[in-house]
């Protein structure tokens, strides 16, 4: 029996949501859309993910496909509503919020928006970032959904009329005004969402809540539910890092992993950008080639980050829009991962960035995933399965994890660790790469 639906707005986010269950060994299932039936819902299913996809959405749409979610699990009588926000505030955050309490009928939404384990706070109403506040973090210059605001009151105003109360922390619940429907509760600490929730609970008022994969650890803890033991990661060979996320903080994770016994391989403009590149000879030639590399390196980035001057000339050239980028890129990345899953290649596969996995599900046409365990703080691990074949697939969102982050899932998954590379056998991977993708990617062009 359902006991908790979380509404996430993209699919990193529905993971790193439905991980604080699984880790507590709590039955949890992942949709990348609502469920057409009933029976879709295994029976010991306690709490349920869906991901809106939501984010990118204009407004107007997103608040539409919210409601409707809302209203579908209103009508099944799921008791509990979970609103998934960004942590950083991307996305539809207004829209969203209302239309939570239209589906549900409920008169107010609790929202608790900070992560303060990974120093994302909220401090009289106005969000965070590492001690920066949010406008003026790498959030605020997002290619995507850049956040020009930090007070939340000013966020949802922009989409939404309803009222807002701030409450700071240590403030009990009892000054709300009737018109004031979002409540935005302050978290600094951990401990600032376990008594919010306690105060909802005993006020019988935790039915409709909203906040990020913080409060979903704390509400772990909360509910009742029907444990078992949590599973764990499984050991493998190879380790592919596929990387669609143009976030800095990624980068710079990228880059320091490279130093540190990484291979690298940029994707070309065509590779990343052309529509039909994946049904072209030299496009299975590309795939194929990419299966022998990961094959051959123990550890291996595929990045799709671009060089402004060829993308900006291949877009104007083909007439594409900054929504077919965001689109192909994912897609590119997908037909990689189901290339090796065709051949039946156990490498386990981290794809960065929310768009990143969702674009690899989508093109094969899988609207289920099994979250595993959390491997780092807001990194998951989950089972994935194509031609038969499960794959092992870690997903990250863009903005999260320290610089080191991916040496040290390396060092966890792979059979031997990834420190134990000796210098110079990683000079002379990296010097026999670069020119083997140099010479690939010049013969393709001609």
């Amino acid at each position: 029996m359902v006991k908790l639906l979380i509404i996430a707005d993209d699919f990193t986010g529905a993971l790193d949501t439905g991980i604080q269950f699984v880790n507590k060994g709590i039955a949890t299932q992942v949709f990348t859309k609502m469920p057409e039936a009933i029976w879709d819902i295994d029976e010991s299913t306690e709490v349920l993910v869906i991901d809106s996809e939501t984010r990118p959405m204009p407004a107007a749409k997103a608040y539409d496909t919210v409601k409707n979610i809302t209203g579908w699990a209103k009508a099944i009588k799921i008791p509990v509503i979970f609103k998934k926000t960004d942590s950083a505030l991307r996305g539809n955050i207004g829209s969203e919020l209302q239309a939570v309490l239209d589906g549900s009928g409920h008169d107010k939404v609790y929202f608790l928006p900070g992560y303060p384990k990974i120093d994302r706070c909220t401090v009289n109403g106005t969000h965070y970032i590492q001690g920066q506040l949010l406008e003026k973090s790498v959030f605020g210059q997002d290619p995507f959904e850049p956040v020009k605001l930090s007070y939340i009151p000013d966020i949802i105003a922009q989409q939404t009329a309803l009222k807002c109360a701030c409450v700071k922390r240590n403030k009990a619940l009892n000054d709300i005004k009737s018109d004031e429907r979002i409540v935005i509760c302050d978290v600094e600490k951990h401990k600032d969402i376990e008594e919010r929730l306690d105060e909802l609970q005993e006020k019988d008022e935790l039915c409709i809540i909203a906040g990020c994969a913080a409060l979903a650890e704390a509400l772990a803890d909360k509910l009742r539910f029907d444990a078992a033991k949590p599973q764990s990661y499984r050991k493998s060979e190879n380790f592919l890092v596929e990387c669609g996320s143009l976030n800095m903080i990624t980068q710079n994770q990228l880059d320091y992993a490279e130093e540190h016994g990484f291979s690298r391989i940029h994707m070309t403009v065509e590779q990343k950008l052309q529509k039909d590149y994946y049904s072209t000879q030299e496009g299975l030639e590309f795939l194929h080639k990419m299966q022998e590399e990961c094959e051959k390196d123990r550890c291996l980035i595929i990045d799709s980050i671009d060089r402004e001057e060829d993308k900006k000339g291949f877009m104007e050239a083909n007439k594409l829009t900054m929504n077919d980028v965001r689109a192909l890129i994912p897609t590119a990345h997908g037909h990689i991962a189901d290339y090796l899953a065709a051949n039946k290649q156990d490498t386990t596969i981290l794809m960065t960035g929310g768009d990143t996995l969702m674009g690899y599900m989508k093109l094969i046409g899988c609207t289920q995933i099994t979250p595993v365990c959390e491997i780092e703080q807001g990194v998951v691990v989950s089972n994935l399965k194509n031609h038969g074949f499960v794959q092992q697939i870690i997903s990250k969102s863009g903005g999260f994890g320290t610089k080191d982050v991916l040496v040290k899932i390396a060092d966890k998954i792979l059979n031997q660790k990834l420190t134990s590379l000796k210098g110079e056998e990683k000079h002379e991977t990296d010097r026999i790469k670069r020119n083997y993708y140099t010479n690939f990617n010049t013969n393709e062009r001609r």
